[in-house]
């Protein structure tokens, strides 16, 4: 065999392993097309963010729960309060919250109805009303709650 059929056997061989790692590579990549709908998730919409009403009922149903450990309620409440309810609730202790099971029955109350502020008020069955005051700082912020009042009018 000659040096000139030696390199061309050598870059034939070259282009072939390129083109099996390049298929191997295509094989791994998401697919397109018609079969991308069934085997991707659907890109999450506005729409699926949840409203203020249910963030409040949200709140008010970890708030309620009397017989939690200080830990697991804290854990379950944070996430849906503003940095300064955080800092005033941290203190609570679950067993001297006057509610305990939420019904989901939430009515706007007050004036507070705005596209940055909402209050809303659950009856519980024990303790009377929850309400619950809700912030965002902008319409595209998720609702936190800011305040929770319980079992008083």
């Amino acid at each position: 065999m000659t040096k000139r059929n030696l390199a061309i056997a050598t870059a034939l061989l070259g282009v072939i392993a390129i083109a099996l790692i390049l298929l191997a590579v295509r094989a791994h990549l998401p697919h397109r097309g018609e079969d991308a709908r069934s085997t991707s998730s659907p890109i999450p919409s506005a729409s699926a963010a949840p409203t203020s009403e249910d963030v409040a009922h949200a709140v008010a149903e970890r708030f309620c729960e009397p017989e939690a450990t200080k830990n697991t309620w804290q854990r379950s409440l944070t996430p849906y309060l503003t940095p300064d309810a955080w800092q005033l609730y941290s203190a609570v202790r679950p067993a001297n919250v006057p509610c305990a099971d939420v019904h989901d029955d939430g009515k706007p109350v007050g004036d507070q109805q705005t596209s940055t502020d909402r209050a809303y008020q659950f009856t519980a069955s024990t303790g009377g009303p929850v309400t619950v005051t809700l912030h965002r700082d902008t319409k595209q912020d998720p609702w936190l709650a800011s305040y929770i009042n319980a079992g008083q009018e």
